[in-house]
């Protein structure tokens, strides 16, 4: 590959650092709903399998609601799988993140390398007018 043509394609790539910044606070809030949705899942799955009246009665008295054995079962047991569901989203946005925080470090990598080994490559930022 010549250098006019490895320095048109890295003239044509768009840079990745802002997106690493967006996917890394992505990943972050990732962490803390997939913590939070699994605690909230195991605590209503654990309430409806031991008929513990620890969440759901609170939230009932709370609310003026009065709930039987049968309802409140009900809604915890459903509210539970639908928060470890939604646990499971939330680790699986973790893997998708961290796979692009890795190819975008890799990127980052190989630009830096291109520029210190290769002279004759420039790279030119963009910089945007506000």
């Amino acid at each position: 590959m010549k250098i006019k043509q490895l320095q048109s394609i890295l003239d044509q790539q768009p840079s990745v650092s802002g997106n690493t910044y967006f996917i890394f606070i992505v990943w972050g809030i990732s962490w803390l709903f997939a913590l939070v949705f699994l605690l909230l899942g195991i605590g209503l799955l654990l309430e409806s399998m031991l008929h513990y009246k620890i969440f759901l009665d609170t939230v009932a008295q709370k609310l003026h609601l009065v709930l039987t054995d049968e309802q409140r079962w009900n809604i915890s047991t459903s509210l539970g799988w639908l928060s470890l569901i939604l646990a499971f989203v939330f680790g699986a946005m973790i893997y998708i993140c961290k796979m692009v925080l890795v190819r975008n470090h890799f990127i980052i990598q190989l630009e830096e390398w291109l520029i210190s080994e290769i002279k004759e490559v420039k790279i030119n930022r963009k910089i945007s007018k506000k």
